[in-house]
């Protein structure tokens, strides 16, 4: 039921309890045909209200004063009806609009308190353009992104984009919260459009760029030729940062290597991801060879690092332990084995003990370090012993070996060696 059928109901109760002593007033032709009319539509506000100002023959001419006095077993109407029902009774007699009322008091702060509460609210009771903009910048100073983001679509839909755009210029926050909407959504013209209007037009290629890998899928052609439409109209552009470009272009090298490999599994794959395919499947072929790894590193400008990396985890992960060892060690000029990496020694170590490599591997790592502080504290973590016990040794510092030793288990081979060096007398210990 409506809010003013709720009204009227209770309006017609009232002077029901207020007639119902007064013969007269029910003998009257005018209240016969009105009062239990049941066949008529429900009575309007005005027509109740008309009710209860009619005279009629034997009553005073305030019914409500006199009724009230002579009556006095009557409850108060406010008994019978909230003050917020009496004040819509109020309201509808003056001729205003209920909705009005509502809307003048919903005010900015209640606006966006009902918002970061989450509860149901309409943005459209801010009409000008005043409340609009103290609604996103208290939006703002709260820092609810959720809050921001719905103000700022409820601006979209009721101004001007440019003019919106100019607002949000002037907002970094808002708008990096509706950058990142429009990222989500991939709504990547509307993207392109606002980063374009702010003069963010290399930023605007560069979301087109990743947009595009993005959702093409496998079809090398296609993508193919939207990149190099992007690389001609966007990213060979004054302002553009060169390393974005030469970014581009190297990919689209890339994908021209795809599509002469013609292997399904590599359509719109990473370079270090195709160089794991040629270590895994082409390893011997030599330079030269399209599917070589070291054509496609000269291809693609792989950094030995990044080579060393991948062909570290190719190889170990297929327990091919001989082909790392060759890669990753040398004798030096004295014939002892070192370790040749361009993998930083620390990483390449935790590396190979997740791979489960050998202790002499590990070892042969650790020997490389020229800190003894340094290669103790490694030795001790991935419990490479030998080393522990040489270091130790080299420190001369026999209570630290002694206490060591105790630690291993006996009669193994390390605990064997810690007390082999324990008793070389050829070791000055300092202690």
């Amino acid at each position: 039921m409506c809010l003013f059928t709720e009204i009227e109901s209770f309006m017609y109760f009232y002077i029901f309890c207020l007639n119902m002593s007064d013969d007269d007033y029910w003998n009257t032709s005018e209240t016969k045909a009105k009062a239990f009319s049941f066949d008529d539509d429900v009575l309007s506000t005005q027509e109740i209200l008309a009710i209860g100002q009619k005279s009629y023959p034997g009553q005073t001419d305030n019914v409500f004063s006199s009724t009230v006095s002579t009556n006095k077993n009557l409850l108060p109407l406010s008994s019978l009806v909230s003050p917020k029902v009496l004040d819509l009774i109020v309201l509808a007699q003056s001729g205003k609009d209920p909705k009005d009322k509502a809307e003048s008091d919903q005010t900015v702060a209640v606006t966006l308190k009902r918002l970061i509460l989450g509860r149901s609210v309409t943005l459209h009771s801010h009409r000008s353009l005043k409340s609009k903009t103290e609604l996103l910048d208290g939006a703002i100073a709260v820092g609810d992104g959720n809050a921001i983001l719905t103000v700022v679509l409820f601006l979209i839909q009721t101004l001007n984009k440019k003019l919106v755009y100019e607002l949000l210029s002037l907002r970094p926050l808002a708008l990096n919260h509706y950058i990142s909407f429009l990222q989500v959504e991939g709504k990547i013209t509307d993207l392109t459009d606002l980063l374009t209007m702010l003069g963010r037009s290399p930023e605007a290629a560069v979301y087109q760029f990743q947009h595009t890998v993005k959702t093409q899928g496998n079809s090398i052609d296609g993508l193919l030729r939207k990149i190099n439409n992007l690389l001609s109209n966007h990213f060979n552009q004054p302002g553009v940062d060169t390393h974005q470009t030469k970014m581009v272009s190297d990919y689209i090298k890339l994908l021209e290597w795809q599509k002469c490999a013609n292997k399904t599994e590599l359509n719109n794959k990473s370079t270090l991801h195709c160089l794991s395919y040629c270590c895994t499947n082409h390893w011997t072929e030599g330079a030269g060879n399209m599917m070589s790894p070291l054509t496609l590193c000269q291809r693609q400008q792989v950094t030995p690092l990044q080579y060393d990396w991948v062909v570290l985890n190719v190889h170990a992960n297929s327990n091919k332990w001989d082909i790392v060892e060759s890669l990753f060690t040398k004798k030096d000029w004295l014939g002892r084995t070192t370790v040749s990496s361009h993998i930083p020694i620390e990483t390449l170590l935790s590396r190979l003990s997740e791979l489960s490599a050998s202790k002499q591997m590990l070892a042969t790592c650790l020997n490389k370090i020229q800190s003894s502080e340094d290669r103790l504290r490694l030795a001790q973590k991935y419990k490479v012993h030998a080393v522990v016990i040489e270091t130790l040794a080299k420190q001369k510092d026999r209570l630290t070996l002694t206490n060591y030793k105790m630690t291993l288990n006996p009669q193994s081979e390390e605990y064997i060696l810690a007390e082999n060096t324990l008793r070389d007398a050829s070791v000055k210990w300092k202690n």
